[in-house]
């Protein structure tokens, strides 16, 4: 059976419940429901030896809120995990650098964030990744450039600034 947007099957938890509760756990020391906005850098640890057992040292490795937020769209997405972060080229460079080794290749859009083109023009070339850079209005062309080497294929989209869609 052929389900409409916003249509759910019996029994089913909708969207927007999902949407709602999704990856949420009541707050541990609070109990409030919905989990609060964590604003700080650090956190109390109670020795060196149990360092990591709360799981949170220093808000740019882990934040409450950023693993509830990556929580949720694992759920949503029925995904295994999710990674949040604080710019587009700090996943940029996460992604391409957790990929991709010396000798391998990438098909890129061209029409990427400054930011993006410079890191793997340079950076990433630099050490020893290859990168196409085409357009990807056009499925086949993208196939046309994978080589056995390819690691990767990356697009941003909507483009920046352009705003090009990849299709």
């Amino acid at each position: 059976m052929a389900l409409k947007s916003g249509q759910w099957m019996e029994g089913e938890v909708g969207y927007p419940t999902k949407l709602v509760h999704a990856g949420v756990s009541p707050d541990p020391i609070s109990g409030a429901i919905l989990t609060p906005i964590y604003q700080s850098t650090t956190y109390i640890q109670d020795s060196i030896e149990e360092y990591l057992d709360k799981g949170y040292s220093y808000a740019r490795t882990n934040n409450p809120t950023v693993s509830v937020l990556e929580n949720k769209i694992a759920e949503l997405e029925g995904g295994y995990g999710a990674a949040c972060f604080g710019t587009g080229m700090a996943a940029t460079i996460s992604v391409v650098s957790g990929m991709m080794n010396a000798g391998d290749h990438c098909v890129i859009t061209n029409c990427s964030y400054g930011g993006t083109n410079r890191a793997c023009r340079t950076m990433f070339t630099d050490m020893g990744m290859t990168f196409d850079f085409i357009d990807f209005t056009d499925v086949s062309n993208i196939e046309a450039h994978i080589k056995p080497n390819t690691k990767l294929i990356f697009s941003e989209t909507p483009a920046n600034p352009t705003l090009t869609l990849t299709t």
